[in-house]
């Protein structure tokens, strides 16, 4: 396990992979965001917005992906 934190820190301080991590995240988040409050954004009903699911929402691709690659790169090596 501590194996697998270590690896994710790597990831993130890496300025190469935390782009990567960042822009799947931008995208798979909007894309959610989009899915999840429709209505509100496209009638920008600003108010309606849940800001806290919307910041989430984000930070879940971001977390997965991270993950993702550190396990990836523990397999690879």
């Amino acid at each position: 396990m501590n194996d697998i934190i270590k690896k994710c820190y790597l990831q993130i301080v890496d300025r190469i992979n935390l782009t990567k991590h960042i822009t799947i995240a931008l995208i798979v988040g909007t894309i959610l965001n989009l899915i999840n409050q429709f209505d509100p954004l496209i009638h920008l009903q600003f108010q309606k917005i849940d800001y806290i699911k919307a910041v989430i929402t984000y930070i879940v691709p971001f977390a997965v992906s991270v993950y993702s690659a550190a396990t990836i790169s523990k397999i690879e090596r």
